[in-house]
């Protein structure tokens, strides 16, 4: 019978593959893992390792392009197995050889998922031009990615809309289905593989893809280390991030209608919260997750004003709104300055990794509803972070949120932290209906209550040696407050 690679009709195939051949005899076969489309087995020589896949399902891919892909995409440098040939098999299937990429990536770690965020970058940074001849297929984006969609409204509805919202680009590589399953690792090494997706697309979607696959079936806080390692070398706006994650929710919903995802027992569940967090998609309604939104009693705070979707407040000078990514730079420059924390329950952070992550736990304490952190910034410049101003420890049944501020030390005395607490006020107190806010400071920290005292705050007192701050120790502490009555009289 011969072995399974002499048995193929190689179309197209290096000199790898002529050595193979030559040492059939000494090959070893083993059987892997089948995915969806195709079966795979490994073959061995006495040196290395390769891979087979076998096109013997549905799909019937463009192998020859993928082949001429991978080689070009080899020689570039990018993270994916080298092809060694494609063929034709007896039954008239189509195969693929490839070198072996390793094993499944397994432990996780922060380090792991940055750089596999840097491997997907560098994908979509290839200059499309550079791969020669290759002519990379470009799809309809509803058709290829959203199949048979129109027999659905609901998602199909929310679909068209989101595309208005933003049109989709078709102007880089993409994978089309960049996940960990899609990934191997060998000694620190990962190798990107199935380019059966591969196509001229939109990054900005393949990322978001990606990234709603990682909160759905790994971790929300690993999702969140991938997704600050990506940023940090493709700017791309929070809406606009928001759009592309409700497609790629969208996306699931579908495949999940069809019986093309993995289900695990919470999955379900993490979906639903992708959907509840996510401002394009929590006023809809699918009928898969018949979410009931909490409607505000009129009674007490209102919480839903301030967790349904992230606020964005604004004066005519000023606009708090979410920080990003992109500002690693300017929330470093905050947090590095020991000054700026002198009076305050916060250790400074002096690497800028740490920093990093920190704006990922702020969407973190965001979605669970622990705290908001709004960046600071002028509204002629509104990627120029000034400071942070934050409301915390939401207290229901007493109906108190206690908040706080701090501001590149560049920025003080130019009444930036006054104005940015008057904002916060009345949201706190015509929005959510708070009816007391308070603030705890330091008996030296001067400059922070005349900032208190400018926006009606009182002084209450001082307890004495009464918290634990961060680096301080026990200290003493002044109560500064204002209720709703005194706001609004």
């Amino acid at each position: 019978m011969g072995s399974p690679i002499s048995n193929v009709d190689w179309v197209e195939k290096n000199e790898i593959m002529n050595d193979l051949l030559n040492q059939e005899a000494t090959l070893t076969t083993h059987s892997m893992n089948h995915g969806f489309e195709a079966e795979v087995m490994k073959i061995s020589s006495d040196n290395e390792s390769f891979v087979l896949k076998v096109w013997n399902k549905s799909s019937k891919p463009d192998i020859r392009f993928q082949f001429h892909l991978l080689n070009v995409l080899f020689e570039r440098g990018i993270s994916v197995s080298k092809a060694v040939g494609w063929g034709i098999s007896p039954n008239g299937d189509k195969v693929l050889l490839t070198s072996f990429g390793g094993t499944p990536v397994h432990k996780l770690n922060e380090k792991k998922m940055t750089e596999i965020a840097s491997i997907l970058s560098k994908i979509h940074q290839i200059h499309v031009e550079e791969i020669g001849n290759i002519h990379l297929p470009k799809y309809d984006f509803i058709e290829y990615f959203f199949p048979g969609v129109r027999e659905h409204d609901d998602i199909f509805n929310a679909l068209s809309s989101l595309i208005r919202i933003t049109p989709i680009k078709q102007e880089c590589i993409i994978h089309g289905d960049f996940h960990l399953g899609n990934l191997l690792e060998d000694n620190d090494r990962y190798t990107v593989i199935d380019w059966t997706n591969g196509q001229l697309g939109d990054s900005r979607y393949d990322f978001a893809w990606s990234l709603t696959l990682q909160k759905i079936y790994i971790s929300y806080g690993h999702a969140q280390v991938f997704r600050s390692g990506y940023l940090l070398e493709n700017n791309i706006q929070q809406e606009e991030l928001e759009v592309f994650e409700a497609l790629a929710c969208l996306r699931w919903i579908l495949l999940n209608r069809n019986g093309g995802v993995l289900k695990r027992p919470n999955t379900m569940e993490k979906v639903k919260n992708l959907i509840i967090n996510n401002r394009f998609l929590n006023e809809l309604e699918f009928k898969d997750f018949p979410i009931i939104k909490k409607v505000w009693s009129g009674d007490g705070m209102n919480l839903e004003a301030v967790f349904d979707q992230f606020p964005i407040l604004k004066s005519d000078e000023f606009v708090l709104k979410k920080i990003e990514d992109h500002h690693l730079d300017e929330v470093f420059e905050i947090y590095d300055n020991d000054i700026v924390f002198e009076y305050c329950g916060i250790i400074p952070k002096h690497n800028k990794d740490t920093v990093k992550n920190m704006i990922g736990h702020f969407e973190r304490d965001y979605n669970k509803r622990l705290r908001v952190k709004w960046g600071i910034f002028y509204n002629s410049q509104p990627d120029r972070l000034l400071g942070i101003i934050e409301a915390l420890d939401f207290n229901q049944k007493v109906n108190v949120v206690t908040i706080g501020y701090f501001l590149t030390e560049s920025h003080w005395g130019k009444g930036i932290a006054t104005e940015a607490l008057k904002i916060l006020l009345n949201f706190l107190f015509m929005d959510v209906n708070v009816n007391r806010i308070q603030a705890e400071v330091m008996p030296l920290n001067e400059n922070s209550k005349k900032v208190l005292l400018k926006n009606g705050f009182i002084k209450e007192g001082m307890l004495r040696q009464a918290t634990l701050w961060s680096g301080k120790g026990i200290v003493d502490i002044e109560i500064y407050s204002i209720l709703r009555e005194d706001y609004i009289k």
